[in-house]
């Protein structure tokens, strides 16, 4: 139950064991989505508590609206008096294949209290969305942003994207389409905003090299193991045996000085942070990116996949305090 917990799964993991006969990916998707979408349940449920009330908050808002796609703004009661503000466009995780943007809410009511817009943005779930639709819905939700930054009073020259988990996977590999012309080219991908629009990247618990999160799958729990093969197979139709294209696009190998400066941060029982966080921290030091790593090696506390987003424990408030500190640093530099 321990090495479970330290992946984030949960209990709710548990649950799959009499399951792991299924062969199809679609059909394992639906069960382990249904295992993340239990946990993250009780997550919204915690945060919810420590949400301010002083909030403004807009629903699903269409910026797709041929796939019926939507985002949340939470912005600050007095955006009005305000007036245009720094924007995090948050990406939520789950695998590729469940979660919702509304799953941190109470973490967005937060960060927008501080005085940020905060953006949370839905996309097409795996397996019937596969790689590159969720970027490319990202760029939509951006160029949209940009199109009605007046209207929601967002400083389309100040933009952070943040995201947890898979989330950060989506993120970072933006950035990396964003600031390196030679992998949006051969990826065949035109950015819908410049590189000097953003600012800085928040990635909580983020996935950054697809092949060594096959290769380094803790194969001593073979259900964790099936959970991850399942996962990559949903999100990029069936590839998940191909090294060659799980390396290309892996946001690990495309950094370059361009890319914007990271906040990055992952739990001490989380296998996440040594297979994945701490390899793309040496990565983007060696290519001179400005890095705040937030870890808690030496921290007695049990802080699991996602620990950002449990603000009951001390670690995760200190990680909340240097966020916002990042935040303001960033948004404070001259254009």
């Amino acid at each position: 139950m321990n090495r479970l917990q330290q992946v984030g799964f949960g209990s709710a993991l548990l649950s799959l064991m009499l399951l792991t006969g299924c062969q199809n990916t679609s059909q394992n998707s639906k069960i382990i989505a249904a295992a993340f979408n239990m946990t993250t349940t009780v997550q919204q449920k915690l945060l919810d508590r420590h949400a301010p009330d002083n909030v403004l908050v807009h629903n699903n808002i269409i910026y797709q609206p041929e796939r019926k796609l939507g985002l949340d703004l939470y912005q600050p009661q007095n955006i009005a008096e305000l007036g245009v503000r720094s924007t995090v466009v948050w990406i939520h995780g789950g695998g590729w294949i469940s979660g919702s943007r509304e799953h941190a809410r109470g973490y967005f009511k937060l960060l927008a209290a501080q005085g940020y817009n905060v953006v949370s943005v839905q996309y097409q779930l795996a397996p019937q969305s596969q790689y590159p639709s969720q970027l490319q819905q990202i760029n939509a939700a951006l160029a949209f942003l940009q199109n009605h930054a007046a209207k929601y009073l967002i400083d389309a020259n100040k933009l952070y994207l943040a995201g947890d988990s898979a989330g950060a996977n989506l993120a970072s590999h933006y950035a990396a389409l964003l600031t390196n012309p030679d992998f949006a080219q051969t990826s065949e991908f035109i950015p819908s905003i410049q590189p000097a629009q953003l600012k800085g990247l928040i990635l909580h618990c983020g996935i950054y090299d697809l092949n060594a999160f096959v290769d380094m799958a803790p194969d001593e729990i073979k259900l964790v193991e099936w959970g991850i093969y399942n996962m990559v197979q949903a999100y990029t139709g069936e590839r998940r045996n191909d090294a060659a294209f799980l390396k290309q696009i892996s946001p690990i190998q495309h950094i370059t000085p361009n890319y914007p400066p990271v906040l990055i941060s992952g739990g001490n029982k989380d296998f996440l942070t040594d297979s994945q966080s701490l390899p793309f921290v040496q990565i983007l030091k060696a290519n001179q990116v400005p890095v705040k790593e937030i870890f808690y090696p030496e921290s007695k506390t049990w802080l699991i996949h996602e620990y950002q987003f449990y603000m009951g424990k001390k670690e995760s408030q200190q990680t909340f305090q240097q966020t916002l500190e990042f935040l303001q640093m960033h948004s404070n530099t001259a254009d």
